[in-house]
């Protein structure tokens, strides 16, 4: 007779979010408090997410829309309105 035991993980959800929800409000605070507005680099610093990832995720989310900024060139994110907006935007993906 095969033994095929497989290992089970179990993964509290509530704790994960709670735990992923502290880390970016940490990072938020070391980034931003000397702060007014992030760059797109920052942002990539303050979420862990490449450039395109950003892109792909929330940069054309109707509710980010309206908080970004393009001055010349450069995209800036006012930090207040942002870290609020991330907060919501984490809440609300799936936790498989």
């Amino acid at each position: 007779m095969i033994d095929t035991s497989l290992i089970n993980i179990q993964i509290d959800n509530e704790a994960l979010e709670q735990h992923i929800l502290k880390q970016l409000d940490e990072k938020m605070q070391e980034l931003g408090n000397d702060k007014i507005f992030y760059s797109l680099d920052d942002l990539m610093q303050v979420t862990s997410f490449s450039k395109g990832h950003i892109i792909n995720t929330f940069f054309n989310d109707s509710r980010f829309k309206q908080i970004r900024r393009k001055v010349g060139r450069k995209w800036v994110f006012p930090v207040i309105e942002t870290n609020e907006f991330l907060k919501t935007w984490i809440r609300e993906q799936p936790n498989n």
